[in-house]
């Protein structure tokens, strides 16, 4: 099920809107409601692999409980293995087989298999509880709520990647507490902007950007298009912004605040300014479970710190690459950006102060020419890309191209989304009231008239 398409705007949310209503006055149903509506939701567009979901929550909270009981550190770490184990079985079992073909000379049998959705999140959920769990720094939670912070519908897709500890407490309150009106008001305030994102920004442009991409695949893009497709960074920007949005508002719906995840990453006067603001949780999440184990635990004489330290920053990116998808390509973009960030790293401690223009630009224009690699898909295609530069921009049917233009100015000038609605609702001004309502009106009638698009976010 799409947060963008009628089926969820039009029936399952306020339906559960509903049903969550008539709960709120039983607290020991609250939890469970949630549960229930949620793997409801993960069911409609993932039917075969709920039993996935159910069986990863119950092994794991049976895990932790076992922890509890015996202290055995074993369990974890046992626990974690399974968890990426299922994951690397589903998402990396073709990509090591075709790998492995290459080098024996000969194919090998590939799986028929989809990618469960949500796998990679909430498998990152399993591993932050755990982890914490063994560090002492989470306690053991009853069953539904163990199984809500996993499976709540907002983000059980694509994040965001809520820490247990931002979270769980919120679990199980009334939603309709003094107050509520205001949260529900930011809440669809919240909506309405991701819904604004993805299908008037990141879709439109789209349009433009994904078929030049589908003939770099076939071979040499050599009209001049090649320019346009380096604004696909911004596509995935609001694609992915959007969705984290419109998860911040629904979670807002329900009584629960979501952590933010971007922060007008576009307006970055450094690459490790703009990780600090590109998709927030899963770099704090890489920092925490995966850089500083790297970084801090003692495998190198201690002269040599540094140069394991720089390794797993750029280790880190590459897992992160390769996080985003089976094939070479991501990793190579992971491991650019890694050692872009050393890079940085060790300019500011020995090299002079950057103008912040002069930062900003060399940040941007890194960042748009690696993406071309993060979307090509393989390397011949982001070759066609890169030869297509040499070849001047085609600018004809410009108005068809608007937003080519537009979507990147909205990236660089305005600030993030919840800056925005921060300061519009900061007192009540019915004239936005009247404005939110508009714009979904608008929003609803624009989806009627054109295919739905997923979010890309899902496939990762």
């Amino acid at each position: 099920m799409l947060f963008n398409d009628y089926p969820f705007l039009l029936g399952f949310l306020p339906a559960a809107i509903l049903i969550c209503r008539l709960v709120d006055t039983y607290p020991q149903l609250r939890i469970w409601t949630l549960v229930l509506l949620s793997l409801a939701f993960y069911a409609y567009g993932n039917p075969s692999f709920i039993l996935l979901l159910l069986l990863s929550i119950l092994v794991n909270w049976l895990a932790a409980l076992a922890y509890a009981r015996s202290k055995l550190s074993v369990i974890i770490t046992m626990t974690i293995i399974a968890n990426l184990a299922v994951l690397g079985f589903f998402k990396y079992t073709n990509f090591l087989g075709y790998n492995l073909g290459l080098v024996l000379g000969r194919p090998m049998p590939l799986l028929d298999t989809a990618l469960p959705l949500g796998i990679s999140f909430f498998t990152f959920h399993h591993i932050m509880y755990l982890v914490d769990l063994r560090k002492g720094k989470a306690p053991i939670y009853p069953l539904g709520r163990y199984a809500l912070y996993i499976a709540f519908f907002p983000q059980a897709l694509a994040g965001p990647l809520a820490r247990w500890s931002q979270v769980m407490e919120q679990f199980g309150r009334s939603i309709y507490a003094p107050g509520w009106q205001r949260e529900f008001c930011i809440g669809i305030s919240f909506i309405t902007m991701g819904l604004f994102e993805k299908i008037f920004l990141a879709d439109r442009l789209g349009r433009i950007v994904d078929p030049i991409y589908a003939r770099a695949l076939l071979g040499p893009v050599a009209n001049g298009d090649a320019w346009l497709a380096l604004s696909f960074n911004f596509q995935i920007l609001f694609d992915f912004a959007g969705y984290s949005d419109i998860a911040i508002g629904l979670g807002l719906l329900f009584g629960v605040k979501l952590p933010f995840n971007f922060n007008a990453p576009f307006r970055s006067t450094s690459i490790q300014d703009f990780w600090q603001r590109w998709h927030v949780t899963l770099m704090l999440f890489l920092r925490d479970y995966v850089f500083n184990p790297l970084a801090n635990t003692r495998i190198l004489p201690r002269r040599f710190f540094p140069v394991q330290y720089f390794f797993a920053m750029v280790l880190t990116m590459a897992l992160c690459g390769l996080w985003h998808g089976a094939t070479w390509t991501f990793v190579l973009w992971g491991t650019l950006h890694g050692c872009a960030l050393v890079i940085c790293s060790l300019w500011r401690r020995h090299g002079p102060k950057l103008p912040a223009l002069l930062g900003w630009a060399l940040t941007v224009i890194f960042v748009i020419l690696t993406s071309v690699i993060f979307r090509a898909g393989n390397l011949d295609a982001a070759v066609h890309i890169f030869q297509g530069l040499a070849v001047p921009p085609n600018l004809q049917g410009s108005l068809h191209l608007a937003p080519v233009f537009i979507v990147p100015l909205v990236a660089f000038l305005l600030p993030a989304s919840q800056d925005i609605i921060e300061r519009l609702t900061r007192r009540p001004r019915p004239w936005l009231a009247a404005l939110v309502g508009i714009g979904l009106l608008a929003l609803l009638i624009e989806l009627g008239e054109r295919n739905v698009n997923g979010f890309a976010y899902f496939y990762f």
